[in-house]
């Protein structure tokens, strides 16, 4: 316990950060609302979302097992990374701030969205990939998971302290994504209602509350970055 402690506290940041996925939260909600099967649908989005976070997470464990063998030492690529990490969330909020962008249709959402759903298993798959994909397109969110796998991998900890930490790593990344399943699970064709007004609210304010999260821990990483280079 006494190991796994300071490993969850480094990457909860992180975590928080790619929890605040407006992207992952809207298409769930607008795509699952209109299916005859929510629980199955909800199900398959959020699986498509666990196999691609695990991607990422193994990706950055990957990275940061070997960076550790580095002459720089572990501390300084991990602060060097937090530099850029948070130049890059700053990026993205003023971006948002100050640049507006309609949204686009087609791409591969478009496409996925375009699947029929004839069957219990073509929703599945339908879902699975609309899960797996938006999690893909949630740049943000990927490069904070991939972070937080570096961090995990330059630990070097035991398998079943790396093990639990994935796990709450998983459970608070994707925790917008969790709480609709879970509504859909519990209450079916009523969390419909109950979670339209969710939806409407992230159209009309999310893309505020999360510029203010990816400013907040963008200087956050710069300060500590810096404060360890």
């Amino acid at each position: 316990m006494s190991d796994l402690t300071p490993l969850i506290i480094s990457i909860l940041p992180y975590a928080i950060g790619a929890a605040f996925s407006p992207l992952l939260l809207a298409t769930l909600l607008a795509s699952v609302s209109p299916t005859r099967n929510p629980r199955l649908a909800s199900f398959s989005y959020l699986f498509g979302a666990i196999i691609f976070f695990l991607i990422a997470t193994f990706s950055g464990m990957y990275i940061g097992t070997h960076i550790s063998t580095m002459a720089l030492g572990a501390i300084h690529i991990g602060a060097l990374t937090e530099v850029i990490l948070g130049s890059i969330l700053v990026i993205i909020a003023l971006k948002t701030i100050f640049v507006r962008e309609e949204p686009r249709e087609g791409g591969l959402l478009g496409f996925v969205s375009s699947l029929q759903e004839t069957s219990d298993f073509s929703t599945f798959i339908k879902f699975f990939y609309f899960g797996f994909i938006t999690f893909l397109a949630s740049f943000t969110t990927d490069i904070l998971v991939l972070q937080a796998g570096d961090i995990i991998g330059l630990s070097n900890p035991l398998f079943g302290i790396a093990a639990s930490t994935v796990i709450i790593l998983g459970l608070i990344t994707l925790i917008l994504v969790e709480i609709p399943f879970i509504a859909y699970l519990i209450f079916s064709r009523r969390a419909v209602d109950m979670l339209n007004s969710a939806s409407n609210w992230v159209t009309n304010y999310g893309d505020y509350l999360t510029t203010i999260v990816y400013l907040f821990f963008g200087f956050f990483f710069l300060v500590r970055g810096f404060l360890f280079i």
